[in-house]
């Protein structure tokens, strides 16, 4: 394993480890005006808020005259707006979580569509894919979390389906045993990838397709997600990406570690640590016949992360 510098498409995530079966990823720096270096939140932020029409329509077909509407109306798929203005409250004033409301902090911690839409970017950025299918079809109303897989994407050469799962932590421990983000992939695992959630996931995929007519591989999918299933043939076809984006300290020392190679040293013993830990958890039968890819991405502070994101969404509701 080693380190390596590749950036992504839009140059705001940094792939410092690619492995066949597990990437570590880290957002962009830059240097401010006072000469520090820093993560560029707003950078992040602005292609975040590019993403958010593709991520929630995909090959939809919107009218020119439409377009600012449909912004707004997939930024409001997001979250609801009462909650954006308590969140940026809490933000604002920094309130401590420990003084916010009970069942607001449950919804808070529980909330992945932010994450949803960081790993819909990165596959875009790093594995050269599309969406399939508008992420809108899952969801039973605004109000609630969109049902199924976090990510259902193609490659470009229409081999390949992508069905990504997503865990956003605040707190992360890598010292000692390891609980949280991985311990929860390895259970999606288990529990979405055998015959009844795949086919009941196909169902609701293919009808999100039958309008999206501009999708340069809708029928060929359409084709291939209506056939009864067998796992024999559908591993041939499915890999699938696990992000897990925690808090950590390695994302502070590659800040404040001037040294290159140490930093690179430092990166990749947490890499193979977590890796280690994943695979004495993955009980995946399956895991043999169909590629994961486990992708870290360890963040400075989540609070830092979502309020970026949170303020486009708010000026997204509002146009």
């Amino acid at each position: 394993m080693k380190a390596t510098n590749e950036y992504g498409v839009s140059s705001t995530l940094v792939l410092k480890i690619s492995e066949e079966d597990i990437n570590t990823i880290f957002l962009n720096t830059d240097i401010t005006e006072n000469g520090n270096l820093e993560y560029s939140y707003g950078n992040f932020a602005n292609v975040f808020s590019e993403s958010i029409l593709e991520y929630a329509f995909a090959y939809f077909d919107i009218p020119r005259n439409e377009i600012t509407k449909k912004q707004r109306e997939a930024a409001q798929s997001l979250i609801k707006l009462h909650e954006i203005e308590k969140l940026k409250k809490y933000f604002d004033e920094k309130i401590p979580e420990s003084n916010w409301e009970p069942a607001f902090l449950n919804w808070y911690h529980k909330k992945g569509v932010f994450g949803e839409v960081i790993l819909h970017l990165i596959l875009k950025e790093f594995k050269d894919t599309i969406p399939l299918v508008s992420k809108l079809y899952f969801k039973d109303s605004f109000a609630l979390e969109a049902k199924g897989f976090d990510a259902v994407h193609v490659s470009k050469d229409g081999q390949t389906l992508w069905l990504g799962e997503i865990k956003f932590y605040k707190h992360y421990s890598t010292k000692g045993v390891v609980k949280g983000g991985l311990d929860e992939l390895v259970a999606d695992l288990n529990n979405h990838f055998n015959i009844d959630y795949l086919q009941e996931q196909f169902v609701i995929i293919c009808r999100g397709l039958d309008s999206q007519y501009n999708h340069p591989q809708r029928e060929e999918w359409l084709q291939r997600l209506s056939k009864p299933i067998l796992l024999k043939d559908v591993f041939q076809y499915i890999r699938i990406p696990l992000l897990c984006i925690y808090e950590d300290e390695i994302a502070k020392e590659y800040l404040s570690n001037l040294d290159e190679s140490l930093k690179n040293k430092n990166i990749i013993t947490h890499t193979i640590s977590l890796q280690d830990y994943f695979n004495s958890k993955n009980k995946f039968p399956h895991k043999e016949r169909v590629q994961t890819i486990l992708i870290l991405m360890p963040v400075e502070a989540k609070d830092k992360l979502i309020k970026c994101m949170l303020e486009k969404i708010w000026h997204m509701q509002n146009i």
